[in-house]
C-alpha cells in the first residue's frame, strides 16, 4: 500500500502543474502583503486620542438630535471597547496579515486541490494509464485509495506552504505581534462584534475551514473517478466549487422558512460564519453542520469505491 501511494505522490509531481500551484501561493500571499502595506500603512500612535475625539462628536450629535442620530449608539459603544480592552482598530502584525489575508487566499489552495483532484483518475482514464494498474497485483479499492490519500496529502501540502508563507512574509512585512492581542471581529455589520484573541481566532478560523477542504476536495475526487474525460471532470470539479457559495447563500436566506433545506450540503461547506456566531438558523449549529458534511462525505466515497469496483475498464 505504501509503495501505491509514494508512486501516486511520484504522479503528481511528475506534472508541472503541481509545482506551479505551490508557487502561485507564495506569489499570492506576497502580492497580498504589498498592497496590504500599501493600503493600510503602519499603525497610528495616536490612535486613542482620534478615537476620543470621535466618541465626543457621535456624543454631541446623539445629544443634539437623539432620534435623528441613534444609529450612532452601536458605534460609540464599540469605540468605547476599543478603548476599555486597548484595541487599536488600525493595529497591523503577522496574526492581524494571517486573519485578513491568509485565511481567505484558503480559497486557491480548495481551487488548486480541486484541480488536481478532479484531474486525478480521470487523466489515467484520459492516456490509457489507467490500464497499467489494473494488472497489477493489487486490489481496485487499494489503488483508488492511494490516489486518494495521495491527493489529499498533496492538498495538506498547499495549505502548509500557504501557512509557512502567510506567517513569514507577514512577519517581514507587518512585523510580529503578540498572539493573544484582543481584535473586534464583526458579527452582523457593525453594530454586532465580538471580542477575541487575535491568535486564537485565526486558528479557529483554520480549523473551520478544514472541513470544507475536505469535502470539497471529496466531490472532486469523485468526479474524477466518474468520468473518462479529464477536461470534462476538472470543468465540472471547478463548477461546482463556485456555485457552491451562490447556493449556499441562497439555501442560507431561505433557510427559516424551509427547514427541510437544513439537510443539503450547501450551506455547511462554509463553516466560517462559527468563527462570528454560534449557529446558523434555528437548530442548526456547528455540531449539526459537521454531522451533515460527514453523512455526506461517507455517501460520496462509497459511491467513488463502488462505482471504480464496478467499473469496466477494457483492456
Amino acid at each position: 500500500m505504501i509503495a501505491l501511494i509514494r508512486n501516486e505522490w511520484m504522479k503528481i509531481f511528475a506534472r508541472k502543474s503541481a509545482w506551479v500551484y505551490m508557487l502561485l501561493i507564495v506569489a499570492f500571499v506576497l502580492i497580498a502583503a504589498l498592497f496590504y502595506n500599501k493600503v493600510y500603512g503602519k499603525d497610528d500612535p495616536n490612535w486613542r486620542t482620534k478615537i476620543e475625539k470621535e466618541i465626543k462628536a457621535d456624543e454631541a450629535l446623539m445629544k443634539k438630535d437623539p432620534e435623528q442620530y441613534a444609529d450612532l449608539a452601536p458605534t460609540i459603544q464599540k469605540n468605547q471597547d476599543y478603548l476599555k480592552y486597548n484595541i487599536n482598530p488600525d493595529a497591523h502584525s503577522n496574526w492581524h496579515f494571517m486573519n485578513n489575508v491568509v485565511i481567505p487566499l484558503g480559497s486557491f489552495v480548495t481551487l488548486f486541490s480541486v484541480i488536481v483532484g478532479s484531474a486525478n483518475v480521470s487523466s489515467e482514464f484520459a492516456s490509457g494509464t489507467i490500464k497499467q494498474l489494473m494488472i497489477r497485483p493489487h486490489a481496485r479499492w487499494k489503488i483508488l485509495l492511494s490516489k486518494y490519500i495521495a491527493v489529499t496529502a498533496y492538498a495538506v501540502l498547499l495549505l502548509a506552504v500557504l501557512l509557512i508563507a502567510g506567517y513569514l512574509i507577514g512577519l517581514l512585512f507587518q512585523g510580529s505581534g503578540s498572539f493573544h492581542m484582543k481584535m473586534i471581529e464583526n458579527t452582523v455589520g457593525d453594530s454586532q462584534y465580538k471580542i477575541k484573541e487575535i491568535g486564537p481566532q485565526f486558528f479557529l478560523k483554520f480549523a473551520l475551514y478544514l472541513p470544507s477542504l475536505v469535502m470539497v476536495s471529496a466531490i472532486a475526487f469523485m468526479l474524477s473517478t466518474l468520468f473518462k474525460s479529464q477536461a470534462l471532470a476538472v470543468g465540472i470539479g471547478i463548477f461546482a466549487l463556485f456555485i457552491t457559495n451562490t447556493l449556499g447563500g441562497i439555501i442560507l436566506f431561505l433557510m427559516n422558512r424551509y427547514h427541510w433545506l437544513k439537510f443539503l450540503i450547501f450551506p455547511h461547506l462554509d463553516l466560517s460564519v462559527y468563527a462570528y456566531q454560534d449557529k446558523l438558523t434555528d437548530g442548526v449549529t456547528l455540531p449539526f453542520s459537521l454531522i451533515t458534511l460527514a453523512v455526506y462525505y461517507v455517501v460520496f466515497m462509497t459511491l467513488t469505491f463502488w462505482y471504480f469496483q464496478k467499473r469496466d475498464i477494457a483492456f
